[in-house]
């Protein structure tokens, strides 16, 4: 089963609108494909969830939240990824893809997306990924 790190706004984009990030999240909600996840990413998600524009409640991110944790492999890295990104911040989902062996890193940051790959580990964007699987 193929294991993916979802960055922060591919969550943030399978809960506000209809396209690949949902469609990806729901998959693997079915159990189509493993979602490898840290506490940080988890912090990082709901901290910018939260903000006032996206209006949602403390009481339904964790309740997405609660959910993904249920079918995600949630990882605590032991390996530190220092100075590969250019946003030091980006490096926490590298850092989870290699704890958890995960086969790619689905995002729509600039700064990831520019890498095209960290060691073995395939980093694109949701449409990326569907197109690859010949879902799109």
């Amino acid at each position: 089963m193929l294991r993916i790190v979802p960055d922060t706004n591919v969550l943030l984009s399978a809960l506000l609108v209809e396209g690949n990030e949902r469609l990806l999240i729901e998959k693997c909600f079915c159990r189509d494909f493993q979602l490898v996840i840290s506490l940080d990413i988890l912090d990082e998600f709901k901290e910018v969830a939260l903000r006032p524009k996206f209006g949602f409640s403390v009481e339904e991110l964790d309740e997405f939240i609660n959910a993904l944790v249920l079918v995600s492999d949630v990882v605590v890295p032991a390996e530190k990824v220092k100075g590969v990104c250019r946003d030091v911040d980006d490096e926490k989902f590298l850092e989870a893809a290699l704890e958890g062996k995960a086969d790619w890193v689905v995002s729509g940051d600039k700064d990831l997306l520019v890498l095209g790959r960290f060691r073995s580990i395939i980093i694109g964007s949701a449409s990326d990924f569907i197109r690859e699987l010949g879902g799109g």
